[in-house]
């Protein structure tokens, strides 16, 4: 683990992780749930049948995933996975140990609260859609929208708040959640091995503590796998974009013949051409936008798609 490298030169007397470590263990937390998608994402684009469900319902799939695997490691180590993978573990400020409460509502911070948050924001993003593009909305949903930024703004400063207090030395934990729950974090014990490879071959140890050490090593070490995704994602997005070569134009179907130089759905010339960003086909604006209200998908080739995914094409026609 990444402890046994970070405190060689640890004193035992010291019990309080560096502001370095923390952070990192949130970073670390938080680069799991868009790694996990990358890698969805990407078994859908191979097998679109098998894993389109996946993507599909991937925040439910992520929450039932981090449900078991927080939850074993706040009852056996004591932390979350990011936290036990940098060597911590989360203690009470007044019992000095993380009891049946505790680890109940840290699996709710942890799994629960984030789940519940994306959904929340995904409603969020839906109203302010709506409301932009002429849907009724109601009032208390559009205050939403507009209140909601500055909640976070505010979140984020008690955050920084947070790490200068625990960086001086003043505030117990660096985390806003921890101090709700009144919990901060300490150096994780470290155990020795329960079994070795003399024990295996002289038949000491049980298949099931032996696979289940296997698992646990094989889910920490992926840790350092989903952080290269993330930082290989981010060099790529850094790229120059200008310097890739121009791909081929797809070649005609069917439906782009019938469909030549008139709207699919009123099958008149088109009124104001407008296109699908994520199909290609051109439609009436007043047709696709009718359309994609209500359907919210491509009427041509049934790929999802919003008002924001259309772009407004200027044809000879049209008055400069």
């Amino acid at each position: 683990m990444a402890a046994k490298g970070a405190h060689i030169t640890q004193n035992s007397i010291e019990a309080r992780p560096s502001i370095f470590e923390v952070v990192a263990a949130d970073s670390l937390n938080a680069t799991f749930y868009p790694a996990l998608k990358r890698i969805a994402n990407f078994l859908a684009t191979i097998k679109p049948g098998t894993f389109g469900s996946l993507v599909r319902y991937y925040d439910e799939a992520y929450l039932l995933f981090t449900w078991v695997v927080q939850r074993y490691y706040l009852r056996h180590k004591g932390g979350s996975l990011s936290e036990v993978f940098y060597g911590l573990t989360r203690i009470s400020a007044r019992t000095q140990n993380l009891d049946h409460t505790g680890q109940r509502w840290s699996l709710i911070c942890l799994v629960m609260a984030p789940y519940v948050y994306r959904k929340f924001e995904q409603r969020l993003h839906q109203w302010k859609d709506d409301y932009e593009n002429g849907k009724p909305v109601s009032q208390n949903k559009v205050l939403l929208t507009k209140v909601v930024p500055y909640l976070r703004a505010y979140f984020e400063g008690v955050k920084l708040f947070q790490y200068i207090s625990y960086l001086a030395g003043i505030g117990p934990t660096h985390s806003p959640v921890l101090r709700a729950l009144n919990l901060t974090l300490t150096y994780l014990a470290e155990e020795e091995e329960s079994w070795t490879i003399r024990d295996l071959l002289g038949g000491q140890v049980k298949l099931a503590a032996m696979l289940s050490t296997v698992m646990l090593r094989t889910l920490e070490l992926s840790a350092f796998f989903l952080q290269f995704i993330e930082w290989w994602q981010n060099e790529a997005n850094m790229g120059d974009l200008s310097k890739l070569p121009i791909p081929d134009a797809p070649p005609a179907d069917f439906n782009s013949e019938k469909y030549k130089g008139v709207c699919p759905l009123c099958l008149q010339r088109w009124l104001i051409p407008t296109a699908v960003s994520i199909s290609g086909y051109v439609y009436c604006y007043r047709c696709i936008v009718s359309h994609l209200q209500k359907e919210n998908k491509c009427p041509v080739t049934k790929y999802p798609a919003t008002v924001n995914d259309l772009v407004r094409i200027f044809d000879d026609e049209d008055d400069v």
